[in-house]
């Protein structure tokens, strides 16, 4: 379980992910104010872990988030080929925050299940 609890308290302590100022990326038929905006919706639906950590009390969302989850990476590393370096790190940084959001809710739906 430290695994988990060292990816939850990173993730207590990481900001959210920023789109870049006077600019709106478009790449692919994806528009990455939409992926922010659905990593915006994951990350309050993981939010169910914090009364597991804080109070011991399961109760995971009733959307399916694992599958948001793969959906939102899945379409970030889509959306990253052949971004240049400023894109690629506002793209980088969603990325690793939807793959710690995966983690944190998968080890969380394991540990919690009856």
């Amino acid at each position: 379980m430290s695994d988990f609890m060292e990816d939850y308290a990173l993730w207590r302590r990481l900001p959210f992910p920023v789109l870049r100022r006077g600019g709106n990326l478009l790449r692919a038929g994806e528009n990455l104010a939409l992926i922010h905006g659905d990593l915006a919706l994951a990350d309050e639906h993981v939010t169910q872990v914090i009364p597991f950590v804080d109070e011991g009390i399961f109760q995971p969302s009733r959307g399916d988030v694992m599958g948001l989850l793969e959906g939102i990476i899945s379409r970030l590393e889509r959306f990253g080929e052949g971004a240049a370096t400023e894109e690629r790190e506002v793209i980088d940084a969603h990325y690793q925050y939807a793959v710690l959001l995966y983690r944190i809710y998968g080890e969380f739906l394991r540990i919690g299940a009856p």
